[in-house]
């Protein structure tokens, strides 16, 4: 793991996560979640904007794994949230917003490095549960969850255009 280094993202460094946050979003879910409404998806979620504020935003935390050469290769935008789905249970607890692994560098930890550091800011930020929202669809990120102690713990709609999809959502105490 020496060969990555993770660090907390910088306002200058929005456009280049915004950049792989559409591209790594593409990647896992473009074939499932097409045009025209992937892109104004994209669009909203991803713009620099909206990176700025989560990058910014107080209690809002985006890491980026950058390999050897410094290229980013993965990130995590986690938040301290007040309002949680119903199966969440804490007193304080961190959403994990968005998690992203370059296809070409899964397999080799970094997924797992990347939510333990998530895990240890929540942890040092005085939280005492972390949850986030997948796909029930995307099989190998729900078997990467469930590997690292996530449990599902209830069901939350994700909009994307006209369409509805059914997530899960999945915690793990700190």
């Amino acid at each position: 793991m020496a060969a990555y280094a993770i660090r907390r993202c910088t306002l200058a460094d929005a456009e280049a996560i915004s950049s792989l946050g559409a591209r790594l979003f593409v990647q896992a879910y473009g074939p499932t979640h097409p045009e025209p409404d992937r892109s104004r998806y994209l669009s909203k979620a991803y713009s620099v904007e909206v990176i700025a504020e989560a990058i910014e935003s107080k209690g809002s935390f985006v890491f980026v794994v950058e390999d050897s050469d410094g290229t980013p290769i993965a990130y995590a935008h986690m938040a301290s949230t007040s309002e949680v789905p119903r199966g969440v249970e804490g007193r304080r607890a961190f959403e994990i917003v968005r998690f992203y692994v370059d296809s070409a560098h899964q397999g080799r930890g970094i997924g797992a490095m990347l939510m333990n550091h998530c895990c240890d800011m929540a942890r040092q930020a005085g939280g005492d549960v972390i949850w986030l929202q997948t796909w029930s669809q995307a099989s190998w990120a729900i078997g990467f969850y469930l590997r690292i102690g996530f449990k599902i713990v209830g069901k939350k709609p994700f909009y994307f255009g006209e369409r509805v999809d059914d997530d899960h959502v999945m915690a793990r105490p700190l």
